[in-house]
């Protein structure tokens, strides 16, 4: 059966459905602005892993907070009470567009989510707690709150909540089966990867003075950094001096404690608040007792559940237990048949919605492996599609079935693509060209065996650039006549391509690599026909030496060149590979031929003349897509011909095509002090460096 023309084969892809979700820029010291952005995520899906970040007069951004807002993967900001122009900067220097909360529900990315109802099926024996009206700060962090209008809408819905009586409802809610509003907003929520997760930890208390906005904001921000899917450190906020008062709280505590016996202690207290003394009294009100013991592991089978008396630290560093990498989002996977011209994607939803709303869908997957993060890239693939991170982002409407159509690029799509959307028009060079159609045929590898390289400098036929090098490099040494003209007698007659017996060339590897280039039909093997009238020596391919040997030239009897153990085979360089070779082509596709084995998902041009705006005309030896990295550099046969001006001249070239990677290449050795010079300039220019040299390019057998 005759294969589809632009099918690329069968292909398994994940989706992940999860909400768009923010992160709070408020005042430096605003209660206010801390309750209004609790709020509004305690009416979000997802609510309870948004993080709020303090912001001082100055615009600071201090880098715990940095830290946060690049761990919990938000992708907008939410201007809570900033000064509108002062938002927008913080935003941008976070990579995050911004919105008032006037109007988080009507622009920006962060839109893109619903209501903690739509995602939880109805249950009207239910009522989750949240904050009292008007209650401490440490209420609001612990359960949530919401308006007076929010709080309207939400009795209706299929999420009743009520405002408890006493404070310690909130403080049993927290270690019930998730009975605080907020634990609701991570109903059918959670992360489908975390890398560097901790095992098991120990359970958080954080201990605040009722109003203190530094440990409620800190015990906020650490919460919405934990695990949902992977671990099971609990994390509850409790007032300092109001336990005491709560009948029979230690022994409801205690549910949070039971768990298996892989890590020590069992609590840790936190407070920037409350004195240590402090600490210790609470926890003697839970029966915690104190240890020295500190260790976190996984066993496996598991051991046994702990059981009390329950052991406690305080003040140790809690945020190590959310240090980890993290991608959110409930997944489905799906396979798909990738055509050139699109393909596609149907699947239902993992997420069961019981309202409207609005979602993102993240792809990923093997599809994606290899491609440039570029938006250019995204939008080949949807043209309203963006990277986050890894994944491709699509902002969407909340469905039972998700339906699309996607052109998963190719590498070489995904190339081209990238380039022209760098310059003003780009083409192969005359080098590139003549690459480009030696890689379509056959695989550079083949240079990069031992003295392949070697015998293919040996046997090529040096033209004239090579003869005006060799008259220029005289002149500048001064040469006297004789030696003048013993290059143009070598030069004279070099019309015909040049060939060599094995044994013409030093070492023990020629004869191999010989064989090799022949098997590739990169080279011939023949005789030399050797002419006693006119003295004219021809190489004559082995099928036309079956014959008496004759001169092309004259037309008399000729002999072959033979040894006491027969003729002599000599070798040829097919006329492409000669030209390639003369060109200084083959040093290109041995430095494409290291990077495809570094990594084979990887897409080059062997040399392409770029035009930028303002007539700018440029060249580049290499072009193209390494391990999702956009590369351009140079390549030289000589290494000292990276000069200080050569190295500022490339590496400019590569920052104007906006690459992740300067590639500096040679087949020689790259002296250290080159290196260096290399390494500032790009470090200039924030692009990273790559050489390759002849360790890469001619690896010794």
């Amino acid at each position: 059966m005759q294969q589809q023309v632009g099918y690329r084969g069968q292909m398994f892809m994940d989706a992940a459905v999860l909400p768009a979700r923010a992160v709070y820029l408020i005042r430096e010291g605003s209660a206010d602005g801390f309750r209004r952005a609790v709020q509004e995520a305690s009416t979000r899906w997802g609510g309870v892993t948004e993080p709020i970040i303090c912001v001082p007069e100055d615009g600071e951004i201090y880098p715990g907070y940095r830290q946060t807002v690049e761990l919990s993967g938000v992708v907008g900001a939410v201007n809570v009470d900033l000064p509108d122009e002062q938002a927008h900067d913080v935003a941008q220097r976070l990579g995050l567009e911004c919105v008032p909360l006037s109007r988080v529900d009507e622009e920006g990315t962060t839109r893109f989510t619903c209501h903690p109802s739509h995602v939880l099926p109805r249950d009207p024996a239910a009522g989750h707690v949240l904050a009292r009206e008007e209650g401490a700060l440490w209420e609001v962090a612990a359960a949530g709150d919401l308006t007076a209008e929010a709080y309207a809408d939400m009795q209706q819905s299929s999420v009743p909540v009520r405002r408890p009586r006493s404070s310690d409802e909130i403080g049993r809610a927290q270690v019930g089966a998730g009975d605080t509003l907020l634990q609701q907003t991570a109903a059918q929520f959670g992360e489908y990867r975390a890398t560097g997760l901790a095992a098991e930890t120990s359970s958080v208390i954080w201990v605040t003075q009722p109003d203190d906005l530094n440990d409620c904001l800190s015990f906020w921000n650490l919460r919405a950094l934990r695990s949902l899917t992977f671990g099971h450190a609990p994390m509850i906020l409790l007032p300092a001096n109001e336990v005491e008062h709560w009948i029979d709280f230690d022994r409801q505590v205690a549910r949070i404690f039971s768990r298996p016996a892989e890590f020590a202690p069992d609590a840790i207290l936190v407070s920037s608040s409350v004195e240590p003394d402090g600490l210790h009294a609470l926890a003697h009100l839970l029966g915690l007792q104190h240890t020295d013991e500190d260790k976190v592991g996984r066993a496996f089978p598991p051991p046994p559940l702990r059981q009390a008396p329950f052991t406690y630290q305080i003040n140790l560093n809690v945020r190590q237990f959310v240090m980890f990498d993290r991608d959110y989002g409930l997944t489905a996977q799906m396979d798909i048949h990738v055509f050139d011209t699109g393909s596609t994607v149907h699947f239902a939803s993992p997420v069961r919605f019981y309202g409207p709303g609005a979602t993102l869908l993240h792809f990923f997957g093997r599809p994606f492996d290899g491609l440039p993060r570029r938006r250019c890239v995204a939008s080949l693939v949807h043209e309203n599609a963006t990277w986050n991170g890894d994944s491709i982002q699509l902002k969407t409407r909340a469905e039972e079935t998700y339906r699309f159509k996607l052109l998963i690029p190719s590498l070489t799509q995904a190339c081209r693509q990238v380039l022209a959307d760098t310059t003003e028009l780009y083409e192969l060079s005359d080098k590139g060209r003549i690459g480009q159609a030696i890689l379509e045929q056959h695989d550079p590898q083949i240079l990069r065996h031992p003295g392949v390289y070697e015998v293919i400098i040996g046997l090529y036929t040096k033209r004239s650039k090579e003869l005006a090098k060799q008259l220029k490099q005289a002149q500048a040494d001064g040469s006297d006549e004789a030696t003048l003209l013993d290059i143009a007698q070598t030069w004279g007659g070099r019309a015909r391509r040049t060939y060599r017996s094995a044994k013409q060339f030093p070492g023990k590897l020629a004869a191999t690599a010989l064989e090799q280039l022949c098997s590739k039909e990169w080279a011939e093997r023949g005789l030399e026909s050797n002419c006693s009238r006119c003295g004219q020596k021809t190489f004559v391919p082995l099928p036309g030496t079956t014959s008496a040997a004759t001169c092309p030239g004259c037309g008399a009897d000729a002999t072959y060149t033979c040894t006491d153990t027969g003729p002599v085979v000599m070798y040829r360089l097919n006329t492409f590979i000669d030209q390639a070779a003369d060109l200084g082509v083959l040093p290109h596709l041995m430095t494409i031929a290291a990077l495809f084995q570094q990594h084979p998902s990887s897409h080059f041009l062997p040399g392409v003349d770029v035009h930028f705006d303002g007539a700018v005309k440029r060249e580049a030896d290499i072009y193209g897509v390494w391990q999702g990295k956009v590369v351009a550099g140079e390549v030289k046969t000589s290494p000292r011909d990276f000069d200080t001006a050569q190295i500022e001249h490339d590496v400019d070239t590569s920052a104007r095509l906006g690459v992740d990677t300067h590639l500096m290449a040679s087949v020689h050795p790259i002296a250290e002090d080159t290196r260096n010079a290399a390494k500032a300039a790009c470090e200039a220019k924030g692009i990273e460096l790559l050489v390759l040299d002849q360790e890469h390019l001619r690896p010794a057998p």
